[in-house]
């Protein structure tokens, strides 16, 4: 089993929760994935409750988020000469991204929250952006409703068997991914078909 997720179930904490999730959104390479699992292991075992294991994540995700995308947004145009966010923004990855922001505006935002490897370099161009700050949220709120209880859910009702859970998470995060790409490939493709008859 992932000593990680081991670690954090022994803890049983909301702290090491909320402080991992916080971490988490400034870039550091930590599972946020596991946090949300042990999260529902903690639930079944009545470590935790459910108010308080809903209040961190929520306050983790979004803190976490939300001080990446401030600190991009404050820097502005200089960010990229930042050791962080040149690291985050290396400049044929910001071509990319800057494509995909500019076409698909904030919902790239509730993309991002799917795919771990994106979603620190997003938030932090969106702060370049100088997106709005309640704008930014919304759209990471949402994406977070999508995984959230999928992720602690699958912690909760396979506690006993966490190999299977940790098996099951990497089909968790398929599943995520095509709940929220599938329809998003329907959109763009009939926004294309819309424009072309509009040219024709």
């Amino acid at each position: 089993m992932n000593g990680f997720l081991n670690f954090l179930i022994e803890q049983g904490s909301y702290a090491l929760m909320l402080a991992v999730l916080l971490v988490a959104g400034l870039g550091v390479p930590l599972p946020e994935d596991l946090v949300l699992l042990a999260a529902g292991v903690l639930l079944q075992r009545g470590i935790t409750e459910l108010p308080g294991t809903v209040l961190v994540i929520v306050a983790g995700v979004l803190v976490g988020d939300a001080t990446i995308f401030l600190a991009a947004r404050r820097l502005g145009d200089a960010a990229p000469g930042k050791p962080l966010f040149g690291r985050l923004l290396r400049p044929e990855r910001r071509e990319r991204l800057e494509a995909l922001f500019h076409r698909y505006g904030g919902f790239v935002i509730f993309l991002a929250r799917h795919l771990a490897g994106l979603r620190a370099p997003i938030f932090a161009l969106a702060g370049m952006h100088r997106m709005r700050l309640w704008r930014f949220l919304l759209w990471d709120a949402l994406g977070l409703t999508v995984s959230a209880p999928l992720v602690v859910g699958l912690g909760y009702f396979l506690s006993d068997r966490l190999e299977e859970a940790l098996g099951n998470l990497v089909r968790a995060e398929h599943i995520i991914l095509a709940v929220v790409l599938v329809p998003s490939a329907l959109y763009g493709g009939w926004r294309l078909v819309r424009r072309r008859r509009d040219r024709a």
